[in-house]
């Protein structure tokens, strides 16, 4: 995943709080890496998978299994046989056609497909942590956007105080002010719930508890950013290789085909090859040697086996369908991420130039209320349309960051 163009994109946030620490997002994402048991057991069960795989290519060997037997015999004087020591050694030379034609092919994929979840896994953490970082650091933008309003409206209170000390009737005024502010002051523990569900999720996932000054957001001075995100959403999305979910939709059907293959060894028989050797025989009609080959076929369960085939068979068909519709739901997820990250990155730009308007006539309309040239109820809507159009741009570039994590997400490649 790109952190660096991800740190890159943060230099187009308006402003964050200052950070006691340098925990940036590459800090979280390797201690939530570090940390998590779902990646820890991933890896044990690959581990197990390649235990498997090397199982199964050990088990392709035919066996060779070597028998020796003595006994003493006594038999009655009328059988005219001597009594004495007699034995047999023998080797047995077993294949098992069947397994040794469908090879070790199944586990092998078996092996791959677990490594390739192990590694999905891991990018499931960098894109979990990362968009709760940039959750967070929209929430904080938030928190030091009401911080803001709470003191323009503490000194546009002030002003009607002083207006009032000279005799005029702001009664009204007043009291639209502190119920704007009373609303203010409930949006604002509002967002400070949000930053505390965020800080409690990244601090779950890096294993450690974190506060809000903990965390640093680095990037330029506001505004820099800009170019650089109109820059970033207008480039071709490019894959970093196959992307996982492809290939582990690969993987899928070359499992269903070699499942179908190794269906068709199902009618092969298994072999038997020995050499007997009789030692000291004491009845002169024993044979000295004995060579031996022995098939083995089962016959009743022609059945089953060729039912099983044919379940292997349609497995494979659909298989094969499942894994283009899977393609073409990505193309399409790709096609619409595309579009929505320029159109969030179009709306960034448009608000962030909506709150700089704005943010230019609030002191116009302050100076204006004062001097009585505007009504109070002007003046709350300046500052209400420069408030919504920050919120809105913050809002923007948040859903910018948080797609262009997934799209991300979607193009990232096998980790070689």
């Amino acid at each position: 995943m790109r952190t660096n163009k991800f740190l890159i994109l943060v230099s187009g946030l308006l402003y964050a709080p200052a950070a006691l620490s340098a925990l940036d997002l590459e800090g979280c994402v390797k201690m939530a890496v570090a940390n998590s048991r779902a990646l820890k057991a991933s890896i044990g069960l690959t581990r197990a998978s390649a235990q498997t795989y090397k199982s199964a290519q050990a088990s392709l060997l035919p066996s060779l299994s070597a028998s020796g037997e003595a006994a003493y015999n006594s038999y009655q004087a009328a059988a005219g046989l001597p009594d004495g020591l007699m034995g047999q050694a023998g080797v047995q030379f077993s294949l098992d056609l069947r397994r040794t034609l469908a090879g070790a092919e199944l586990e092998r994929l078996d092996l791959e497909r677990s490594r390739l979840s192990g590694q999905l896994a891991e990018k499931d953490i960098i894109r979990s942590v990362t968009q709760e970082y940039y959750s967070l650091y929209t929430l904080l933008g938030k928190k030091a956007d009401y911080a803001e309003a709470l003191k323009y409206f503490d000194s546009h209170i002030e002003d009607i105080e002083k207006l009032e000390s000279s005799g005029l009737d702001l009664k009204l005024d007043r009291a639209r002010a502190e119920m704007q502010l009373k609303s203010l002051e409930v949006a604002a523990a509002a967002v400070d719930t949000g930053i505390a569900g965020v800080i409690g999720s990244l601090s779950s996932a890096t294993g450690t508890r974190l506060k809000a000054e903990d965390l640093v957001f680095d990037g330029a001075p506001a505004g820099s950013g800009l170019p650089a995100i109109q820059e970033e959403a207008a480039a071709p999305a490019e894959s970093q290789g196959q992307s996982l979910s492809d290939l582990l939709a690969g993987l899928d059907t070359a499992t269903a085909y070699e499942a179908r293959r190794r269906a068709g060894f199902i009618y092969a028989p298994a072999l038997q090859l020995g050499l007997a050797r009789n030692i000291r025989p004491i009845d002169p009609a024993t044979e000295n040697y004995r060579l031996y080959l022995a098939v083995s076929l089962d016959v009743f369960d022609w059945g089953a086996k060729a039912g099983a085939k044919n379940a292997a068979m349609e497995t494979y068909r659909a298989r094969v369908q499942t894994e283009g519709e899977s393609k073409r739901l990505l193309s399409l997820a790709l096609e619409r991420l595309s579009a929505e990250i320029k159109s969030e990155a179009a709306a960034y730009a448009a608000l962030r130039g909506n709150f700089l308007s704005a943010g230019g006539n609030l002191e116009t309309a302050k100076t204006y209320y004062r001097q009585g040239k505007i009504k109070e109820t002007d003046l709350l809507s300046v500052f209400s349309e420069y408030l919504d159009a920050k919120q809105q741009s913050r809002d923007a570039l948040g859903r910018y960051l948080d797609k262009k994590t997934e799209l991300a997400y979607l193009l990232s490649g096998e980790k070689k």
